[in-house]
């Protein structure tokens, strides 16, 4: 009798334990004779496959990290970069994917490169669609890290007086800024990308405004690659115009812009005073 009371004792004990093991690792407990099952939840869904995502990503990056490396070094030589992507047959989009995820994140590396090879290699259609995923993708990434890491690491990746010049920016104006500052050539894009995660906006404003605001750069880029050698001189002109158009509309937005910043925060401090 006393031996099926210790067995019982134990049995129960055990079963104690093994709750408060899984219970400190996911919101689930073993069923005990009056505990209710308990659901993982949402939030632990999602950072289940965020992590397993993350995983998966790493693992991708590091078995293709010397061709996309490669590639890097070759982002000032359109033509190289093309022959390069061409050189990698059908693995060629997933390199091309993984130099533009880390120029985004290295805010300095000039992007432009890739997304002319891009349509030179693959056409218009395909290398636009191509390059959207990539870009837009990258920048979410980027703008994760920010959100997540916070500012510590931000000021690692982007200067810090370009950092401090854009932040109360973004803070205020949200949506439209940003994407006003994927649009205007005036802008440190990738930078943006962590300003965007250190602000307010939320991920999915962030994740409209970049699509809203790098289409129109990334079909101009897509397009000079793909039809680039078949414009005649009136086209080449045209971009012209329009390219010089945009850039003196963005630095007279970003004048405004700064000056009604300037005003605000000199009333914010007037008032406190």
């Amino acid at each position: 009798m006393a031996a099926s009371t210790n067995s019982k004792f134990n049995m129960q004990m055990l079963r104690q334990q093994l709750n408060q093991l899984f219970a400190s690792i996911l919101p689930i407990a073993l069923p005990g004779k009056d505990e209710p099952v308990r659901v993982i939840t949402a939030v632990t869904r999602r950072r289940f496959f965020l992590g397993l995502a993350i995983l998966l990503t790493g693992i991708l990056l590091w078995q293709i990290r010397q061709p996309a490396l490669e590639l890097l070094f070759l982002v000032g030589d359109q033509e190289a970069v093309s022959a390069y992507l061409k050189s990698y047959g059908a693995l060629g989009p997933l390199v091309l994917a993984v130099a533009q995820l880390v120029q985004v994140i290295i805010a300095f590396i000039p992007g432009h490169v890739f997304l002319i090879a891009a349509g030179y290699v693959y056409g218009f259609w395909p290398a636009l669609v191509l390059n959207m995923v990539c870009i837009v993708a990258a920048s979410q990434l980027a703008f994760a890290l920010a959100r997540w890491m916070g500012r510590p690491l931000v000021e690692r990746l982007v200067d810090k007086d370009l950092l401090d010049r854009w932040y109360r920016i973004g803070e205020k104006q949200g949506f439209f800024f940003f994407t006003i500052a994927f649009v205007l050539p005036v802008f440190p894009t990738d930078a943006m990308n962590f300003v965007g995660g250190l602000s307010g906006i939320s991920g999915a404003k962030f994740l409209a405004a970049s699509i809203l605001g790098r289409l129109p750069s990334a079909i101009i880029l897509t397009m000079i690659g793909a039809y680039g050698l078949e414009f005649s001189r009136s086209t080449w002109g045209t971009i012209g115009a329009l390219a010089g158009i945009a850039l003196i509309t963005g630095r007279i937005l970003v004048a405004r812009i700064e000056a009604r910043h300037t005003i605000t925060n000199q009333t914010e401090d007037d008032e406190q005073t």
